[in-house]
């Protein structure tokens, strides 16, 4: 029993490893997108909070800029994640820049796209599609199920998600829920009550399973902490998305 224990000790070591390469690579960092236009930061920055407040009024001006002229970040109860920043493509330069930042090279993609159709005028890529309407009583169900279901529902035909994105998302609830649930289980079988010497001459049942046993508690609550977390992620994945779709914009996946 202890060389199994040992067993997925290390097997779970060589899990966190893997994802902690993968997730933290240099890859994962903001690696940003950008929208030239002809202007002034001056005017540009009209017409970008044209858009912002089209989209969510909830964001604020940063002062600290980080060299660009304007800078607007997200408010907590905004469904979207971004820093965006606009400035001047050079010194002597009468255009405009606008760089997006978000935590998810998706929504990157996505405010570019946004940008380059409201700002630029420009016809959405060939390939490009109209997006659906995505139900919270959906997202929220499958949660309950496993957090996984409901980040595939929600990054499905949805700009606001990469491939990538989606893996990590869902890797990151497999990894806590294997850690949590794990750690809980391992726990529960550690403190199973054992049998005396009595009880064992008189043949008296045993303490059970590990479902059996008191701390079996354990093992649920520690699953419902990641769908407690997946509540609030999939209510912001679903607005967000919700938001985008009722403007008719198509986006190239």
């Amino acid at each position: 029993m202890k060389i199994f224990k040992k067993g997925i000790q290390i097997h779970l070591l060589k899990v966190l490893f893997f994802f902690g390469l993968l997730i933290f690579s240099p890859n994962s960092l903001f690696a940003g997108e950008t929208v030239e236009i002809l202007g002034g930061p001056e005017d540009v920055n009209i017409r970008l909070l044209a858009v912002l407040n089209k989209l969510d009024p909830d964001f604020y001006a940063d002062e600290k800029t980080q060299g660009f002229v304007y800078r607007y970040r997200n408010r907590w109860n905004n469904p979207y994640d971004f820093n965006i920043y606009v400035g001047r493509v050079g010194k002597t330069s009468p255009d405009s820049i606008i760089r997006i930042e978000s935590p998810r090279r998706g929504q990157e993609k996505m405010w570019k796209q946004i940008m380059e159709q409201e700002l630029l005028q420009k016809p959405p890529h060939e390939s490009a599609i109209p997006l659906s309407e995505k139900y919270h009583i959906v997202s929220q169900g499958l949660n309950l199920i496993t957090p996984m279901a409901s980040v595939g529902y929600n990054s499905w035909n949805s700009p606001l998600f990469t491939n990538r994105d989606t893996f990590v998302s869902m890797s990151i609830y497999l990894l806590c829920d294997l850690i949590l649930a794990g750690g809980a289980y391992l726990y529960a079988q550690e403190n199973l009550p054992k049998k005396n010497i009595y009880e064992n001459m008189l043949n008296v049942k045993g303490p059970g399973s590990v479902w059996e046993s008191p701390n079996a508690v354990g093992i649920f609550a520690a699953l419902a902490v990641t769908r407690a977390v997946r509540v609030f992620d999939a209510w912001e994945d679903t607005a967000a998305h919700n938001k985008t779709a009722q403007f008719g914009w198509s986006f190239k996946f």
